[in-house]
């Protein structure tokens, strides 16, 4: 499945941009891929999913500037009100590069030399799955700042990225193998279709396919909270959101756990999932769950404020369902 034919050698990367009313930030996207300084012919696919500011007449404009470059695509529909995966339907089957990138409309690349310096390393290490880089997160209402810590190039372990994508790097620095990407496993789907994330469950197959490498290299903008319909936005804050996210991100781990190829990685994995269900306790306010086995531990390690927090909760339970009530949570 997705095999690279002779037809598609030339096309070293591909490029996959997914765009949605990112009229503000879209002529910088692209406007980054092209600056790439590189010794290999690289493609942009880059869809519009039915935007309704300018988005698609940005892309018509480039397409038709850089033909050679620029894959367009364009929804009448909406595909993520549809609950439809844009990079299921639109990018995997049109991808031609052995290599594929990921960046968001409203991300962009700020080293010329990105493509290059991943592509180079992937080429030189075969038993790399993929390439990825250090990262700037840039806020609307604060300064900017590097978003992992700058200890030097290094492998990514398994243990770091199943705590979460956060705790790694961010997608707009992925240079990956296509097989690894173009083939997604049952548990990335069950990612997309219960918890509206993929990037979590792609940066875990990553690792179990092979070393990735990351490069202490600041070559990716992520702009944190520029659109205000992304799902992401206030996911922390909503909800409902946030139980469909962590409900799941539980469900997608207890699908891996037949990938798994040591014990080692089970145990951390079984651990992930322990947090993870405490933290849905919280969210629900099953307080009286979260200070029992096996969440007692997790509990206790959250520190004096929570635990204070929750025996009040559990000694004045009427009124605690008084407040969740008024806030708009479910009981």
């Amino acid at each position: 499945m997705n095999e690279v034919t002779n037809e598609q050698t030339d096309c070293r990367v591909s490029v996959l941009c997914a765009a949605f009313n990112h009229e503000e930030f879209l002529r910088e996207t692209l406007d980054s891929f092209l600056a790439q300084k590189t010794d290999f012919p690289f493609e942009v696919l880059v869809n519009d999913d039915a935007s309704t500011d300018g988005t698609a007449e940005i892309i018509r404009e480039y397409a038709e500037k850089y033909p050679e470059i620029i894959r367009p695509f364009y929804q009448k529909e909406n595909l993520y009100s549809r609950r439809m995966n844009v990079y299921d339907l639109v990018f995997f089957p049109a991808a031609r590069g052995r290599y594929i990138a990921v960046c968001e409309g409203d991300d962009y690349w700020c080293d010329p030399e990105k493509l290059q310096r991943q592509v180079s390393f992937l080429d030189a290490h075969p038993d790399y799955s993929a390439c990825v880089h250090n990262s700037i997160g840039q806020f609307s209402d604060q300064p900017d700042r590097v978003l992992f810590a700058q200890d030097g190039d290094r492998d990514i372990p398994f243990e770091q990225v199943i705590r979460g994508m956060s705790h790694a790097y961010h997608t707009s620095s992925i240079l990956a193998r296509r097989e690894y990407i173009l083939d997604p496993p049952d548990y990335r789907n069950i990612a997309y279709l219960q918890g509206y994330f993929t990037d979590y469950a792609v940066g875990v197959r990553l690792c179990l396919e092979g070393k990735v490498r990351f490069l202490d290299r600041n070559m990716s903008v992520y702009r944190i909270g520029s659109n205000p319909s992304a799902w992401s936005r206030g996911v922390g804050q909503e909800y409902g959101k946030l139980k469909r996210f962590v409900s799941g991100e539980i469900a997608m781990l207890q699908a891996l756990k037949p990938h798994l190829q040591t014990a080692e990685q089970l145990e951390v994995t079984e651990q992930v999932i322990l947090e993870r269900e405490y933290e849905l306790l919280y969210i629900e306010g099953r307080v009286d769950e979260m200070v029992k086995p096996p969440y007692d531990r997790i509990h206790r390690s959250m520190g004096r404020g929570r635990v204070i927090s929750t025996e009040l909760k559990r000694s004045f339970p009427h009124l605690h369902r008084l407040y969740r009530r008024k806030r708009g949570y479910e009981d």
